[in-house]
């Protein structure tokens, strides 16, 4: 009899925890900064990674903040270090919502330019 409860509650609790390990995208709004501690390079575009809010990665080391337009595509990105601003990415579009390039400001104030 034992037996069979735990296998049913097994069975029960199964969706609840496959669907915990998953990660669902957040909302964007525009404007608005998200947050992460973690982020990837893709095709010379800083992405963020699993979003968090900011008492979570304000603690770390480094952290990494994002902003968003309505297009939902990323206009400036930053890297922090200790509090910092170590790095920060700034990127522009044409009419039709393609990217053209990236500004990168270092922590020294030097500026450069990637064009896509």
């Amino acid at each position: 009899m034992q037996k069979f409860i735990l296998t049913i509650c097994i069975i029960l609790a199964a969706p609840a925890v496959l669907y915990a390990g998953k990660f669902e995208p957040y909302e964007i709004k525009a404007g608005m900064s998200y947050y992460s501690d973690e982020y990837a390079i893709t095709n010379g575009i800083s992405e963020l990674g699993e979003e968090k809010n900011f008492e979570e990665v304000y603690q770390n080391y480094n952290y990494y903040e994002a902003v968003f337009d309505s297009q939902e595509q990323i206009i400036v990105f930053k890297a922090f270090k200790q509090g910092v601003v170590e790095f920060s990415e700034t990127y522009f579009y044409d009419e039709d919502g393609k990217r053209i390039k990236k500004e990168i400001k270092s922590s020294d104030g030097s500026i450069s330019t990637v064009v896509f």
